[in-house]
């Protein structure tokens, strides 16, 4: 067991390791990563925190969220204009349902993780950033990747906040010209292609960058 163990230390000391790929994420990730931590968190305080943030945000329509910061807030002497509206908004709405992602990635790690980690004496903070989430990760791209896409679809509700994006340009443009059926196929096809040429790529090449250096297990 212990030559496993040492084994195990080895791998992650190669510089081709997942945990030295993972050093290299934008920093905007992680600290969004490190937000969505607090739902696994031995704290109860944080825990309960992140279940009511998580539960409000992701059990309450987007578009009545909008109205709230957007129309609301002045009522309180909060102000804020429609673009920082559309990206805290947004932004806010999808970090609950990628907290529970990250959620259920750490937590399908391998008990056995949990236990080695423990046997190393390694502390939570460094178990969690050596052994979990350079693991975890690789299980959280793929439903990230259609999040991604999601919240691409979710900023065509920004209309109702007074900014003028891709869909309401389209409409715009159909409504001038009465060719309907043109400028909403073009909407459609900018979407897709927004979606087949940018985010999946990038999330593939990432679940490949950060692959690197783990055994595939052969399917049965």
């Amino acid at each position: 067991m212990r030559a496993r163990l040492q084994r195990g230390i080895a791998r992650q000391r190669r510089p081709d390791h997942p945990y030295h790929n993972h050093r290299r994420i934008s920093g905007g990730d992680r600290a969004r990563a490190d937000r969505r931590w607090i739902r696994v968190s031995p704290l109860w305080p944080l825990r309960w925190f992140a279940v009511a943030y998580i539960e409000f945000f992701r059990g309450t329509s987007l578009l009545v969220q909008l109205y709230l910061w957007f129309f609301v807030l002045p009522i309180f002497g909060v102000a804020l204009s429609a673009c920082t509206v559309a990206i805290f908004g947004i932004g806010m709405n999808f970090s609950g349902y990628g907290a529970e992602l990250v959620r259920a990635a750490i937590q399908a790690v391998d008990r056995s993780q949990y236990e080695a980690s423990i046997a190393l004496n390694f502390r939570r903070l460094t178990m969690m950033r050596r052994i979990l989430l350079p693991q975890a990760i690789r299980a959280m791209l793929p439903p990230w990747g259609n999040l991604l896409i999601e919240l691409l679809k979710a900023t065509s509700l920004i209309f109702f906040i007074t900014i003028t994006e891709f869909t309401t340009a389209s409409k715009l443009a159909a409504d001038a010209t009465g060719n309907y059926l043109l400028f909403f196929a073009v909407a459609l096809l900018g979407y897709y292609v927004i979606a087949r040429a940018l985010i999946t790529p990038s999330v593939r090449w990432l679940e490949r960058r950060l692959s690197s250096g783990f055994v595939r297990e052969a399917l049965a």
